[in-house]
């Protein structure tokens, strides 16, 4: 396994109560001597960070009260309670940083009794972003406590932005990386909290995406993903995120795709010890090829039917949703799975979910507040929300077809949701060379991270998703 240590610029925890006699502010305690491993995680899936910090308490932390110039430990000392403010602050050899030291972005989640083999006064810290926290309050819930005080009216995509504003009151809705939704929401917030609220948005909002034609690819592309990394709140299309430019070399943001190689001859992770266009090697890796086409058939990956009913014409509207093998234009590799003839028509996929549903017709009224702009609006057919969950679902689905794990030496610039390629090279008596082109080898998405740190040895591990197979064209 690679060596390479990571910087620690800043790993502060500050006391609820323990105030300093000679500076009258908030005991602040420096962390980095004390804590033998740290983990640092970021998912697409959780709308916060989560470091999980692994202590040792030496009994000599914090200086006693009595004058005798003993010391007490961490705990003793009025640590330990939750909530405590944490400044958190690495960096790599390439001076790439994760830089937490604002106080409104850390907060402690938890404190545990840990025996890791350290010792055994030692502590497990798990620390999280302090709108986790925030987010429980009900002061913060969406439409206020009894859910009836706020309507929510607009594009999806700026709603999830002011309820990180409104209801969180966090300065970090502006860098809040957000891709534009085309369709509208209007509704109350029924007292949710803000995250379940911008979750339940997430599988509501089309993107604004173009096909290769230059025409707006409205109603294909269902499914935004809700998460947080270490550059801020990020609202993501799905499709978005495994948009690729400039040759497959960045993702649709201009973010250049990093590229790893499996080398089995070394681990040692040395540019001079790289092939010629790749940033790093693959120190392990664990490759699904796990398949399980009747558990994707029942849950409708590759087709479903929405039976949808109109309640002012009273008459029943049949919508089929179907992949056609090339998913909706965007896929992480050469292509989508290919099904038996005996599964498909001429379309694609035959359904195999079905779902029935009423016709949302007249529900924008409650975005409006007049009598005549409800009037005027109850003949209009609002977006489908069912159909387009439906879709939403499905796209899920199809993205985490296919998955790997891989361990690298520590790279600090990677995000969740960030695009990666790997290559592998090929299974063969021949002679492997870089132009090999396996089926697992391509582009893929960051689903979850972790930075792992352990005295002078630091890692990153990745679990990366995508919905092809091979190389993308």
């Amino acid at each position: 396994m690679s060596v390479k240590p990571l910087k620690f610029k800043q790993f502060l925890i500050t006391s609820n109560s323990e105030i300093d006699k000679k500076t009258g502010k908030p005991v602040t305690v420096d962390l980095r001597s004390g804590i033998p491993r740290v983990e640092y995680r970021e998912s697409v899936f959780m709308p916060y960070i989560e470091i999980t910090a692994y202590g040792i308490d030496t009994g000599n932390t914090l200086p006693a009260d009595d004058g005798t110039g003993a010391g007490v430990g961490l705990l003793d000392g009025g640590f330990g309670q939750g909530t405590e403010t944490v400044q958190f602050n690495i960096e790599d050899e390439k001076g790439n940083s994760i830089n937490l030291s604002r106080l409104t972005d850390l907060r402690v989640g938890s404190w545990t009794n840990d025996q890791q083999g350290f010792k055994n006064n030692s502590f497990k810290m798990t620390i999280i972003s302090k709108e986790a926290f925030d987010n429980t309050l009900l002061k913060n819930r969406c439409g206020g406590d009894d859910g009836l005080d706020v309507k929510y009216s607009g594009r999806i995509s700026e709603i999830a932005r002011s309820i990180i504003r409104l209801n969180l009151r966090s300065p970090k809705w502006q860098s809040m990386n957000t891709d534009e939704s085309l369709n509208e929401y209007h509704a109350f917030g029924q007292a949710r909290t803000p995250f379940e609220m911008i979750l339940d948005l997430q599988q509501l909002a089309i993107p604004n995406l173009q096909t290769s034609k230059g025409k707006s690819a409205k109603g294909n592309t269902a499914g935004y993903l809700f998460f947080q990394t270490a550059n801020g709140y990020q609202f993501r299309s799905l499709d978005k995120l495994f948009e690729t430019k400039d040759n497959n070399t960045k993702d649709a943001r201009g973010k250049t795709i990093l590229r790893y190689i499996e080398n089995s001859k070394s681990d040692d992770d040395r540019e001079d010890s790289l092939p010629v266009g790749f940033d790093g090697k693959i120190l392990w890796s664990n490759m699904s090829t796990n398949v399980d086409a009747l558990s994707q058939f029942e849950n409708g990956a590759w087709a479903s039917k929405i039976y949808v009913f109109n309640d002012i014409t009273k008459k029943p509207e049949i919508k089929t949703l179907q992949c056609d093998g090339k998913g909706n234009g965007i896929t992480g590799g050469r292509c989508l799975p290919k099904l038996n003839k005996d599964y498909v028509d001429g379309k694609g996929a035959l359904p195999t979910v079905q779902t029935h549903a009423r016709q949302a017709v007249g529900q924008t009224v409650i975005g409006y507040d007049s009598i005549e702009e409800q009037v005027e609006k109850t003949d209009k057919i609002n977006y489908n929300n069912e159909e387009i969950i439906l879709q939403a679902h499905q796209n899920y689905r199809q993205k985490m077809n296919m998955s790997a794990d891989i361990v690298i030496s520590a790279n600090l610039s990677l995000r969740a949701g960030d695009l990666i390629y790997l290559f592998f090279p090929e299974l063969s008596t021949k002679v492997t060379t870089v132009g090999s082109n396996t089926w697992k080898n391509g582009i893929y998405m960051i689903a979850d991270l972790c930075h792992f740190v352990e005295g002078v040895k630091s890692f990153t591990g990745l679990h990366l998703v995508r919905d092809a197979y091979g190389v993308k064209t």
